[in-house]
């Protein structure tokens, strides 16, 4: 039918797309259950559907909409007895991933987010001279002055860590308000780096050994928020900026995270006002079958990243607990 062949002429233009790998065995094999049970037509909520449009920056990002599919459950999940371990876990998947990458190109391309992160690297003591081999570039980062400690992340790294550690190459923001140019500019500073720095894949986008991604509560990775437009910029840009913010934010894209070498997320810790700390935001982020990443972002990251989380993050899964030792070796 007329519909069929429209379907498949999108579904092919998308399977051909080098910018969405982690899609395409999903698709291809969608494609295959629907011949083989003789379907006539092609769900529009079964795929992830792009407009062939050139991507610019993120003030035309209302335009780049895109209905996202949902991804299987995440299979590197790892539920460990206590914050201390989920803490061991990362420190080690740090220094190992540290090591390889100098042991193979002489360097190592960290991305970092602020929040949590932060207090989980804070206690890391370097068993080498790997800091001093290091670039280290943002996940994400409001625009504001750098050396503002109460909200600037990299204010806040140097002071719990990276000037301990001695990390000194490190990619900074303007320290303007202005979220577009501070994007462009950031996006202009990654771009610059030698591929001996921060390595490139076939569709030209960076590659770090290692991403260390925050989880909000509302599912944001990132400032990629649930149901703004960046989140859809999947062909193009390394950075958006999310201008409807106040202050506003920049953000590495989805695509870039997801081309991390390595790419884990962690949540550990509670309160008395959230005992089990982020458990229901973890459930959604790599189980629950009814979001997609338009409206819980992280679950986009499903297939890519290592999810560590201490006993009561990970108590709404029905998962066995893990050991340091099972999730570093995931990673």
């Amino acid at each position: 039918s007329d519909t069929l062949d429209e379907s498949l002429t999108n579904t092919h233009e998308i399977l051909l797309s080098p910018t969405l790998p982690m899609y395409s065995t999903m698709l291809r094999s969608a494609v295959q259950v629907l011949f083989i049970f003789g379907s006539c037509s092609i769900s529009t909520n079964a795929f992830l559907t792009i407009q062939p449009k050139t991507l610019t920056r993120a003030k035309n990002v209302a335009s780049m909409t895109s209905s996202v599919l949902q991804a299987a459950p995440a299979k590197k999940v790892h539920i460990l007895p206590t914050e201390a371990d989920v803490t061991a876990a990362v420190h080690q998947i740090v220094e190992s991933s540290a090591k390889e990458a100098i042991a193979a190109r002489g360097h190592f391309a960290l991305a970092i987010p602020g929040g949590s992160v932060l207090k989980v690297l804070s206690t890391l003591d370097p068993e080498s001279d790997w800091a001093e081999k290091t670039t280290l570039a943002f996940v994400n980062h409001k625009c504001i002055p750098i050396d503002d400690i109460t909200g600037a992340i990299e204010a806040q790294a140097r002071e719990k860590f990276l000037d301990r550690w001695g990390l000194t190459d490190v990619i900074s923001l303007g320290g303007t308000s202005d979220g577009e140019k501070e994007a462009a500019d950031y996006e202009s500073k990654l771009k610059a780096l030698p591929e001996s720095k921060l390595p490139r894949d076939d569709d030209g986008f960076p590659v770090f050994d290692l991403a260390l991604v925050g989880v909000g509560d509302d599912g944001h990775i990132g400032s990629l928020y649930p149901n703004q437009g960046e989140i859809d910029v999947v062909d193009g840009p390394w950075i958006v900026s999310a201008s409807w913010k106040e202050p506003p934010g920049i953000s590495l894209t989805l695509p870039v995270m997801q081309r991390a070498k390595k790419t884990v997320i962690s949540a550990a810790g509670q309160s008395v006002k959230y005992p089990n700390g982020k458990a229901s935001a973890m459930r959604l982020a790599v189980a629950d079958g009814n979001v997609s990443p338009k409206d819980f972002p992280a679950s986009a990251l499903r297939e890519n990243a290592v999810w560590i989380f201490d006993e009561p993050n990970g108590s709404e899964m029905d998962l066995e607990m893990s050991t340091v030792e099972k999730a570093v070796a995931d990673a």
